[in-house]
């Protein structure tokens, strides 16, 4: 087994292993109702791996399964942002009318592009409905790094720390969207990465966002010992309380 061939298994097998262990995570801890969407995403990437484990590579199964779940994951990871968004604003009420219209919006422009894509062609059947998948995927990943950065520059105002699930989530996937987005330009517009070098870098990418969000989970959360009243000295409240009386009886 050569170099190249054991740097593609341990890139295949490496997230697997640490997707799993986030979900068991996320279910001992009781933390799929605060990200549902997120499982759901992690639970539907780590099938459909599995699943292609069992069939042969280069046949119509294997490349249904994958762009099947590649579309699915791209619909999910689009969830993924309005859960985390969610997450961020709900201390502030006043945000969410703002985060609705945001949403709204954002539908309208992503079936604008749909239908300009579909109207322009460039392809017919399977290979148009791949190639929408590419153009929505290209879009998650922009807005995944633009989130991050918003995130990133009001973290501040926002209340938010390092320690948040939430801000785990959105790391990683901005992080690897950041990268994969890097080696396409490099790869289509650039020419600086070989194909297979891009072969290696977009898996690359997407193991250190998994590294990234098994780190959070994975962690010991510290058990905080519970709030314990002050002392409160009885005796001496009552001396002094006495006392108070004593002097005002005195005075009337």
């Amino acid at each position: 087994m050569n170099l190249r061939h054991a740097m593609t298994e341990t890139l295949w097998f490496l997230p697997l292993a640490l997707q799993t262990a986030v979900i068991s995570v996320i279910l001992r801890r009781r933390l799929a109702r605060a990200f549902p969407v997120f499982l759901t995403y992690t639970v539907v990437v780590v099938t459909r791996d599995v699943v292609l484990l069992f069939i042969p590579y280069a046949t119509n199964l294997y490349s249904l399964v994958y762009w099947s779940g590649e579309g699915l994951a791209v619909l999910l990871g689009l969830g993924v942002i309005v859960e985390i968004l969610e997450h961020f604003v709900r201390p502030f009420h006043f945000l969410k009318p703002a985060l609705r219209a945001f949403w709204v919006l954002g539908g309208v422009a992503s079936l604008a592009a749909l239908g300009i894509l579909f109207l322009a062609g460039g392809g017919t059947g399977t290979d148009r409905v791949l190639e929408y998948i590419v153009q929505l995927e290209r879009a998650l990943r922009f807005l995944q790094v633009s989130l991050l950065l918003v995130v990133l520059s009001l973290m501040r105002y926002l209340h938010l720390t390092w320690h948040e699930y939430a801000v785990g989530i959105l790391a990683g996937f901005g992080i690897y969207a950041a990268l994969d987005l890097a080696a396409l330009e490099f790869r289509a517009h650039l020419h600086f990465l070989s194909d297979g070098g891009f072969v290696l870098v977009r898996p690359a990418a997407y193991n250190l966002a998994a590294i990234i969000w098994a780190s959070y989970f994975l962690r010991r959360t510290r058990e905080e010992p519970p709030p314990s009243l002050p002392d409160a000295h009885l005796d001496g409240w009552n001396a002094t309380l006495t006392e108070y009386v004593d002097e005002c009886s005195r005075r009337f």
